[in-house]
């Protein structure tokens, strides 16, 4: 019911701000500190910026950690049904065959795709399409004050948290 509330919201324009569970984004959001999240549009989406999207029916907000563009075409089955050409190395190659794929006119639309993580996390998300960013987190409410989450001097304070729960893990 919550996710369906918000992406509805986003979806019609409004700005949205919620308790953030969980602690991916440590410490740039702490666990169940508040974020404002403001409808976006995918395409002026850039690196480091902070997207709730949906994916499972659930919401996740995470950094753009890369933007890549694809191509927006199915193959037709005339295409699929071509046989892929092989090449036989000449000498000096590889010993393995090379696999030539047959060329495919392809439309030029591409679509977007958004590699997100967590900041505290090892590993990336799935890729997220463009149809499933919700909005772009804009402000988080720390102790009573609102605080940029692009802002120097908070990204200066999450390196310091960083680099102090990294030596207490050394210490102890």
């Amino acid at each position: 019911m919550f996710p369906e509330l918000i992406t509805e919201l986003l979806q019609d324009g409004y700005k949205v701000n919620f308790s953030a569970p969980g602690h991916s984004m440590y410490p740039t959001i702490m666990a169940n500190e508040t974020i404002l999240v403001e409808p976006i549009d995918p395409a002026t989406v850039r690196m480091g910026d902070i997207l709730l999207y949906r994916t499972n029916g659930r919401l996740v907000a995470h950094r753009v950690i890369q933007i890549e563009k694809g191509p927006d075409a199915a193959m037709t089955t005339s295409q699929l049904s071509e046989p892929a050409q092989f090449q036989i190395p000449v000498k000096g190659q590889s010993p393995l065959l090379k696999h030539r794929a047959p060329q495919v006119n392809r439309p030029l639309s591409e679509t977007l795709y958004f590699v997100l993580r967590g900041d505290a996390c090892l590993s990336c998300d799935a890729p997220v399409t463009a149809d499933q960013i919700l909005g772009k987190v804009v402000s988080i409410e720390r102790n009573g004050c609102s605080v940029d989450p692009y802002s120097f001097t908070h990204k200066l304070g999450c390196l310091a948290r960083r680099w102090t729960s990294r030596f207490k893990a050394i210490l102890n």
